[in-house]
């Protein structure tokens, strides 16, 4: 597990993420598994964002035809179509 990057650049306001010792590389429901392939139920719920879960099957499509589409993904508060 190399968190050098994250440790360069990432803002000190974002102290817990420096402090626990894991890198994840997926997700699916509430389980989100580390490099190594160790499983963890996720209780921070990506900050919030994940009322069903991780790469729910039942999202993923729409939101997947969704950005195909050339939609806007990210706009901070801007109004959007």
């Amino acid at each position: 597990m190399n968190t050098d990057p994250f440790t360069a650049h990432e803002s000190n306001v974002r102290r817990y993420g420096r402090s626990f010792p894991a890198v994840f590389a997926r997700a699916l429901g509430a389980t989100i598994w580390d490099e190594s392939g160790n499983a963890y139920i996720d209780f921070l719920v990506g900050s919030g964002a994940l009322n069903y879960g991780h790469n729910n099957p039942d999202i993923m499509a729409p939101a997947i035809e969704y950005l195909v589409g050339e939609n806007i993904l990210l706009s901070l508060d801007m109004h959007t179509a």
